[in-house]
């Protein structure tokens, strides 16, 4: 076994732990804004795994698109999640700008 093999091998791993941590808080927190940080977590996950492809298989093309995944992962998670809160705090308080400590009306 050479050290690409198991430098991809505990990537790998690592990389679907995360997934399956994530996966398990999305489904035992009882908070919608909870669950949705949750899932942010996955995206470290898709980009472990996307490292262990350019690791076993150095910058081919095959590498390259894994790299162009992880990357795209990093960039696009955080924005998804800051815009699925912010729609769900308007949702909730009618304004983004309102402090969360306001008198909420009930519909």
């Amino acid at each position: 076994m050479t050290w690409r093999s198991a430098a991809s091998v505990v990537l790998v791993c690592l990389g679907v732990g995360l997934g399956a941590i994530a996966t398990l808080g999305v489904v035992v927190m009882r908070d919608w804004q909870d669950r949705v940080h949750y899932a942010g977590v996955s995206a470290i996950g898709v980009v472990l795994v996307g490292l262990a492809v350019l690791v076993r298989e150095s910058f081919s093309i095959i590498g390259d698109k894994a790299l162009f995944t992880a990357l795209l992962m990093l960039i696009v998670s955080p924005i998804a999640n800051h815009v699925i809160l912010r729609s769900g705090r308007i949702r909730t308080l009618g304004d983004w700008r309102r402090n969360v400590d306001d008198q909420i009306e009930a519909q």
